[in-house]
């Protein structure tokens, strides 16, 4: 594996190659060992023709991290087995011992921790040929801690055949006493309560909600712990609802626990009789005469005189007929909407399989827990978003803002000492005149917007770079490096070869003003160069004469003193005159840069995750290490040691992108992990309540839904593009654009272009857009003529474009997202 990850980088330098390698073996890089392994162990030493017996699937799991129980909760996945048996073997499904309810940042989910054993029941035929048997699981969990990882291993057992049950004995019996003793009590069979399950609201009916009830009776003399306990030592009430499939449940309801006072402090509790509330809702492929729902009821029992019971989790369950969609009244049975997906099945998950005994692990997301990814946040598409008080007044605010920045360029102290003198300099070569006086500065000035449009037209004529995370990280990178060097961190040198050429500039006139306006922005460039990185980032993702019309108008803004000086230079005496405020002003300027690093690099979120993202930045404080030695150097130092310097900087720099990005993060596999995560966004749902239930799009899928007889709207966006949050705070994801869709049976179809997708490009291509935002309409059974939005939507317009387009004529859609 050395060998080939060296090899893929073959263009890094060997000492490079060596240094990454050296670090990545030591142990502390260790981290992509099995953070889980499991093992088959029967509870019986041979096995006897006929005879069931119990196999232990016994999980080692590393501190701090877990895996999931049979319904995960609100994010996760439980582990599942591709059983390889001999003839007429048959083993039943996972019984799991008692789950541990764990929280994250709101995401509740049901974990096991430690070494879990999950036991399954294998049943042999009445026959057996051989004088032993094999029983193989493939077998797939998903284990996490502050990131997780999809592991799988592939285990064996092999097992004696007895010629009678006498030849037969018990298996580490300690081992499956104390699994057995993690098990849930079976339903009837609780000490202290009775609980009775109910439908208690609702119909249980494809895309119907409803609501299960849990009638606990309690015993009387006894009380239970509420549900918000208030000493560290009690067990808090708990249901845990079992897998759902075909639908999914919100967090159950509890009743107002009674408070009593006690030496110890304030208790709350559960007495007599209390009812717990459980709402869900059902898919729309919920079907079959019946539906069996299962669950636990966790409870801790005390008695009056203060003695305390161990807790006890019971088993309960409920049979509810389903009833027929047509016959559910949504109207009258509305419950509160839910927000959570159901947890994957075992067909769902498959399972690949790997060597014997054999473990592979494959890293799946940086995000704790495994959850859903958010749909982009409208925060981020708000007025207060950076850009958006801008954004409110369109196009000109958005050249007004960039005036303003190349105004800002001339405060800098690399600019504003030599402003004064450059004008003085005017005055002089014109002798006085006037006129000339101002065709120098006009000359001058047309320089530096000259500078500023080849600036803009080398940005928009290439890549949106954001969309590629390598760009994105040396962007923020070097963003990061020249707004270090404006907080003075070190000093950026001006590039010698502008220098030597700006003073070989030795005549005058309106031709050698316009070269001077050329080369000053990278004179410079100690202030401008931190400034004008941004900004070509910026200018990457929008059209081409968009990015040329904002850096024109950044252009004029820092042109627009020299040209006005020029026309009078008494205004001189109103600039305001070189101090210490300056340097205050670098600072500020500094900060504002930093700021811009974050935005630049809120991308990277999306694309390689935030694993990744938490990795860059380790390597952006690597570049600012390496710009803390490069601060060391002072000019009187000798060629060799201010060699030895860069050097050290450089080589620092190498080494972390190599270690960081070779080995312990490698961008590839952090984007297509991404990808994978964000192709589990997809529904195939149709509950626009809350959020648009948004489809994967493909060309084939779009066809295929338009030629069966749908409206459908497409979004073509990125998690990058300003714009597109915009476009969706104010039209797309409103109540009343999801309302009208709704009612015009519209299927939605997102294109996510955060990273590169040649697919999605070809469509902006086929459409003459140069990226996102791009929104298109296609009318039912017309795939020939759509309705291409306008690049800046408003709510009222899109609402018209969907009339426009008009109603699906089949509504019922079904979609399998790619």
């Amino acid at each position: 594996m050395t060998q080939t990850w060296c090899y893929r980088r073959s263009s890094a330098t060997g000492i490079s190659c060596l240094l990454a390698l050296f670090l990545a073996a030591t142990p502390a890089m260790a981290n992509k060992a099995a953070k889980a392994r499991v093992e088959l162990i029967p509870s019986v030493t041979a096995v006897v023709p006929g005879q069931p017996f119990e196999l232990g699937v016994k999980f080692t799991i590393q501190d701090h991290w877990h895996i999931y129980w049979s319904n995960p909760g609100d994010a996760g996945a439980p582990p599942t087995a591709k059983w390889n048996l001999p003839d007429g073997f048959t083993v039943s499904g996972f019984r799991f011992p008692i789950p541990e309810r764990h929280e994250t940042v709101g995401i509740v989910t049901n974990i096991h921790e430690g070494s879990p054993v999950l036991l399954v029941t294998v049943t042999p035929p009445a026959t057996i040929e051989g004088k032993s048997v094999k029983l193989t699981a493939d077998m797939r969990w998903l284990v996490c801690a502050e990131n997780c990882i999809q592991e799988k291993q592939s285990t064996s057992v092999a097992i004696p055949v007895a010629s009678s049950a006498d030849a037969s004995k018990p298996n580490q019996p300690a081992l499956f006493k104390s699994a057995h003793k993690q098990l849930p009590t079976p339903e009837g069979n609780a000490k202290f309560v009775t609980i009775t399950p109910k439908l208690g609201g609702g119909k249980l009916a494809p895309e119907a909600k409803f609501e299960i009830h849990l009638d606990v009776a309690i015993k009387d003399g006894i009380h239970i712990q509420s549900d918000k306990p208030t000493l560290a030592d009690q067990v808090a009430t708990a249901v845990f609802m079992g897998p759902f499939d075909e639908g999914f449940f919100e967090a159950p309801q509890f009743p107002a626990a009674k408070s009593r006072k006690l030496p110890i402090g304030t208790v709350n509790e559960f007495t007599d009789a209390i009812t717990i509330k459980v709402k869900g809702e059902a898919f729309d492929d919920l079907a079959g005469p019946s539906k069996d729902f299962t669950g636990l009821f966790v409870y801790q029992a005390c008695d009056d005189k203060g003695k305390c019971f161990p807790k006890e989790a019971v088993e309960w369950s409920l049979n509810v007929p389903i009833a027929s969609a047509a016959a559910t009244n949504a109207p009258d049975n509305a419950l509160a909407d839910a927000g959570a997906d159901a947890a994957p099945t075992e067909t769902e998950t498959p399972v690949v399989a790997a060597t014997d005994d054999g473990n592979d692990s494959e890293p799946i997301t940086g995000g704790a827990d495994f959850s859903e990814a958010d749909e982009e946040p409208v925060a981020t598409a708000s007025a207060d978003a950076p850009g958006g008080f801008l954004a409110r007044f369109g196009i000109v605010g958005l050249f007004f803002g960039c005036f303003l920045y190349g105004l800002f360029v001339n405060a800098t102290p690399c600019v504003l000492p030599v402003l004064s003198i450059k004008v003085m300099g005017f005055v002089q070569q014109a002798h006085e005149s006037r006129k000339r006086t101002l065709t120098l500065g006009l000359s001058f000035g047309a320089g530096v917007i000259l500078f500023f449009v080849v600036l803009g037209l080398l940005a928009s004529s290439g890549q949106n770079i954001l969309q590629y995370p390598v760009a994105v990280i040396a962007l923020c990178g070097i963003v990061l490096a020249l707004a270090l060097s404006m907080l003075d961190v070190y000093t950026l040198q001006v590039p010698t070869v502008a220098t030597n050429l700006d003073s070989q500039i030795k005549q005058e006139g309106p031709l050698a003003s316009f070269g001077k306006g050329l080369l000053a922005p990278v004179l410079g460039f100690a202030c401008t160069g931190p400034l004008l990185a941004g900004a070509f980032g910026w200018a990457t993702q929008q059209d081409t004469t968009i990015a040329i019309l904002a850096f024109l108008f950044a252009g004029l803004g820092m042109s627009a003193p020299y040209m006005l000086l020029s026309a009078n230079p008494n205004w001189l005496g109103f600039l305001p005159k070189p101090g210490n405020w300056m340097i205050t002003f670098e600072r500020i300027m500094g900060f504002a840069l930093l700021a811009m690093v974050v935005w630049l690099a809120h991308p990277l979120a999306s694309q390689i995750g935030i694993t990744g993202l938490e990795w860059t930045l380790v390597f952006f404080v690597a570049i600012a290490f390496a710009c803390w030695i490069l601060g060391k150097i002072n000019m009187s130092m000798s060629k060799g040691e201010i060699f030895k310097y860069r050097a050290s900087a450089a080589g620092t720099i190498v080494a972390s992108a190599l270690l960081i990005f070779g080995y312990i993060s490698p961008i590839d596999e952090a984007v297509a992990n991404e990808k994978r995560k964000r192709d589990l966004e997809f529904t195939c749902e149709d509950d626009w309540t809350d959020n648009i239930p948004w489809k994967k799009w493909t060309e084939c899928a779009v066809n295929d839904a338009v030629f069966a007889g749908n409206t459908v709207f497409i979004d073509y966006t990125a998690k990058w593009c300003l714009k597109c949050q915009v476009n969706k705070s104010v039209a797309i994801d409103t109540p009343e654009a999801r309302r009208r869709m709704e009612e015009l049976g519209v299927i939605a179809f997102k294109a996510d272009f955060t990273s590169e997708d040649p697919d999605i490009a070809a469509q902006f291509s086929n459409f003459n857009r140069p990226g996102p935002p791009m929104n298109v309409i296609y009318r039912a059974n017309n795939p020939h003529e759509p309705i291409l939005l306008d690049v800046e939507l408003s709510l009222d317009y899109l609402l018209e474009k969907l009339e426009e387009a008009g109603p699906s004529v089949h509504k019922q859609y079904s979609l399998v997202s790619n």
